[in-house]
């Protein structure tokens, strides 16, 4: 079986995409990086736990985002 790059299955991304993506990564660092603080911070076990749950969904939702501008940059 043939190997198949990144760069034969997709189109590289355009500059505005590139910074659309850019723009929502950063969107979604910072709101990890606050949910943990503020988890760090809360005395509430509830709200602690919930500020946890929250943060590792912004970092799932930037490691996606991450891994699709990989998967899009057209290089090998």
């Amino acid at each position: 079986m043939e190997d198949i790059s990144p760069s034969e299955v997709f189109e590289p991304l355009s500059s505005k995409d590139l910074s659309i993506l850019e723009e929502q990564m950063s969107q979604e660092a910072l709101m990890m990086l606050k949910l943990r603080q503020y988890s760090k911070k809360s005395q509430d076990s509830e709200l602690k736990n919930l500020c946890s749950k929250l943060a590792e969904k912004h970092k799932n939702h930037y490691n996606a985002l991450f891994n699709y501008v990989v998967s899009h940059s057209g290089s090998d």
